[in-house]
């Protein structure tokens, strides 16, 4: 039986004590980073980049940097817009996410959309995997290899993030309990990583950075 792993929740947890103790408004994926430094390490580093991107969080420094090239002004562009404006219409399944939005946005501080957005491609990952819990490891390779305000962190940290995710992926492989599972794994990767990556970029409005198509079969 599929189970939410406990520590989890506890991760989550702390991404908002840390956010509310740092005096950051909400609570984006960097704060989840922070949270999980006991798997990915580099705690002092990404504490300090992390607190660099308040107010707006590490997806909008990661925005402004981008535009920056173009140069573009983000911070002019982004005048009077509404952060973690949820998207107009949600998917018919899973039912009920409007609701949960909306339990998100009365956190103290709010859980942003990035966060809200990894956390469910981290629990996607571990069923396309076919694991039996959905556990920090699996939102820890999420957030390292697939969202910009985390790559933005581990940049601004001089963490490389590729050497990371390999690491994370190395120490977590996907579960290998008979031939069957790991052939229906490998069959349905694709499309699940594709649902997987569709869903995070709707909800966000950012481009992932990377892939873990890679890490969901062995």
């Amino acid at each position: 039986m599929f189970r939410a792993d406990p520590e989890l929740d506890r991760a989550v947890g702390r991404a908002l004590v840390l956010a509310r103790d740092l005096g950051h408004p909400r609570t984006g994926s960097e704060h989840l980073l922070l949270a999980l430094t006991h798997l990915t390490g580099h705690a002092e580093a990404i504490r300090e980049a992390v607190d660099q991107a308040a107010p707006l969080g590490a997806g909008a420094a990661a925005d402004r940097a981008a535009l920056k090239t173009l140069g573009i002004d983000f911070d002019q562009l982004m005048a009077g817009v509404r952060l973690d404006r949820p998207p107009a219409r949600e998917p018919l399944f899973p039912l009920g996410a409007a609701k949960a939005r909306a339990r998100c946005a009365r956190l103290d501080p709010p859980l942003g959309l990035d966060a809200q957005a990894a956390f469910e491609a981290s629990l996607r990952f571990a069923l396309a995997r076919r694991e039996r819990r959905h556990g920090p490891e699996h939102l820890a390779l999420v957030l390292v290899a697939l969202d910009p305000g985390v790559a933005w962190v581990l940049d601004t940290a001089r963490v490389d993030r590729t050497a990371l995710v390999h690491d994370l992926a190395r120490r977590f492989p996907p579960p290998r309990r008979n031939p069957v599972l790991r052939w229906e794994r490998r069959l349905g990767s694709a499309i699940r990583h594709r649902d997987l990556v569709a869903r995070y970029q709707r909800t966000t409005g950012r481009t992932t950075t990377s892939s873990v198509a890679a890490f969901i079969t062995d």
